[in-house]
């Protein structure tokens, strides 16, 4: 297992030493520029969405959407990541919690 982790961080390393040593001095074209901008974004969108609808889309857990939809809404007004994802958590949190104290089933 170490031997793996070891060629694998080598391999890391000579695959991210290549670009530049191709490259040397040049920019990046514009369009290679815009798909590397919006690889993150498309990631994290993709990320989000798997995280969301649960195991193969059959899980959807829908006490996050209001606490995504208060993230959101507060990253919108200009607030800090920190303080948008800290209102999102207490909004999902809130949810569940009314949801348990409600439900019959003391597991759920």
């Amino acid at each position: 297992m170490v031997v793996a982790v070891a060629a694998l961080a080598i391999v890391n390393l000579l695959y991210k030493a290549a670009g530049p040593s191709i490259l040397g001095s040049r920019p990046f074209p514009p369009r290679a520029r815009a798909v590397a901008d919006a690889l993150p974004v498309a990631l994290l969108a993709a990320l989000l969405t798997v995280d969301l609808l649960g195991y193969r889309w059959h899980d959807v857990d829908w006490t996050v959407l209001p606490g995504l939809a208060v993230a959101l809404t507060l990253r919108a007004r200009r607030r800090s990541h920190l303080t948008c994802i800290i209102a999102g958590v207490i909004c999902t949190a809130a949810i569940r919690v009314l949801l348990r104290a409600t439900s019959a089933n003391p597991w759920l």
